[in-house]
């Protein structure tokens, strides 16, 4: 029987988690437990020491931690960002510095402790790579081990955008990122990836780093969501809100650049000053290069707009959010995968996405498209939605379905067999 492991080393060291290491939990607590299997696993592990050791689903969260050390790393990337848009030389000296040191520091990375001794593997094991391991401190001596004793190695791709739009990025991250990838595509059995888009971004990154001939077998599996029916009800102050504003534009997703708020702003700004009044709410946290953002986004909520900022949100706010929204706008510049716009559109929310690939993969004919870059074209949607020339059509009712995560594991389980099963040879 194979025994299926998954790497959650910043995800079990963290009590609050997000993107990649959220989906690095479910994981842990879906795979291995689907009904066909006799005996369940525990499947969590985390890097310790250099080596792969056990860390239980059951085991207590660790404490918020609030060390000034967590502080200065955020500091650094500001730093980092700083140097890149005002001094690139100096900025492209410290990075070679760095990573010729050995990567970036781990100082304020809040890491998970290990339950017991470095596994021993056996043949045939897998090992899915599933959280940030790019910057878990003695990873690649880990995967060498687990692979001496017979595991085979399979990381979890979620995005190449460090590679392919590294202006949204701190340089220092890209240059890590990229140094993890180029050591493990030699290493890896196979490699997943969470949509078909960012599947073929790591062959041409494969192909523009001259490892064509070294990438393994590459799959995709679809990414699961906590937004079931049985969620909770929402927060007052959000149910507020859509009492406040019946029915808005809704736009979800971390205030950073490759996000593309700017282009709703500036869409609505003009929308508005042609005499629309149709409300936009934003919900989204913090996150980098978004100063000017965020103080954009504190003018227009002072300005008496028809606009509020909703700094973070559970997932029952988020089904409360969606389901009343008039529309989803998801203008990404670039992503990994769009789950907000599978969300909306299974909620029976309609959703407007910018026309990069993977939006048209994931919202396929059930989502509108717009262009990048284009607020006057925006704002004219946005005014004939709102007087009536242009209906928005939510897709039939079971078109679009939300994966449990359950779903979301067996899926991974199924792909990674698929692609570590050797082909046989055809009968002439």
């Amino acid at each position: 029987m194979t025994r299926w492991y998954v790497d959650w080393s910043l995800a079990a060291g963290s009590p609050n988690v997000t993107g990649v290491s959220r989906v690095a939990r479910e994981l842990v607590r879906n795979v291995g437990a689907n009904p066909g299997r006799a005996e369940p696993m525990d499947a969590g592990v985390v890097i310790c020491d250099s080596r792969l050791c056990p860390r239980s689903k059951r085991s207590p969260p660790p404490t918020p931690s609030q060390s000034p050390a967590r502080h200065l790393r955020a500091a650094a990337r500001r730093v980092d960002e700083w140097l890149r848009d005002h001094a690139p030389a100096l900025e492209s000296l410290l990075t070679r510095a760095v990573m010729a040191a050995g990567g970036i520091p781990a100082f304020g990375q809040q890491t998970a402790v290990a339950d017991g001794p470095p596994i021993d593997f056996r043949p045939g094991d897998v090992v899915v790579l599933a959280d940030g391991t790019w910057s878990v401190p003695g990873w690649k001596p880990a995967v060498v081990a687990a692979k001496a004793q017979g595991a085979r190695v399979v990381p979890l791709i979620y995005d190449l955008l460090t590679w392919s739009h590294p202006q949204f990025f701190a340089p220092l991250f890209c240059a890590q990122f990229k140094q993890w990838l180029l050591d493990m595509v030699p290493l890896a059995d196979a490699f997943i990836c969470i949509s078909q888009a960012t599947a073929d971004s790591l062959r041409q990154f494969a192909l523009a780093e001259g490892l064509a001939d070294l990438l393994p077998p590459v799959g995709v599996f679809p990414l699961g969501t906590d937004l079931s029916p049985a969620a909770t009800e929402p927060r007052l102050e959000v149910a507020a809100v859509f009492a406040k504003y019946a029915r808005p534009f809704l736009m979800v997703g971390t205030i950073e650049p490759r996000k593309n708020h700017v282009l709703v702003l500036d869409a609505f700004e003009r929308a508005w000053a042609a005499g629309a009044s149709s409300p936009l709410v934003v919900i989204g946290r913090r996150g980098w290069q978004c100063e000017g953002t965020l103080r954009r986004l504190e003018w227009l909520a002072a300005s008496g707009k028809a606009f509020i900022h909703i700094g973070d949100a559970t997932d029952a706010d988020l089904q409360y959010a969606y389901r009343r929204a008039r529309c989803l706008l998801f203008p990404s510049v670039a992503e990994g995968f769009g789950l907000p716009i599978v969300e909306a559109l299974a909620l029976g929310t309609p959703a407007i996405a910018s026309d990069i690939p993977v939006h048209r993969e994931v919202g396929g004919n059930h989502a509108a498209y717009i262009p990048l870059g284009d607020p006057a074209h925006l704002a004219h949607l946005l005014l004939s939605i709102e007087n009536g020339s242009t209906v928005l059509t939510a897709p039939a009712p079971g078109a679009v379905r939300l994966r449990t995560w359950a779903e979301s594991a067996l899926a991974l389980e199924t792909e990674i067999h698929r692609l570590l099963t050797p082909a046989r040879p055809e009968c002439i």
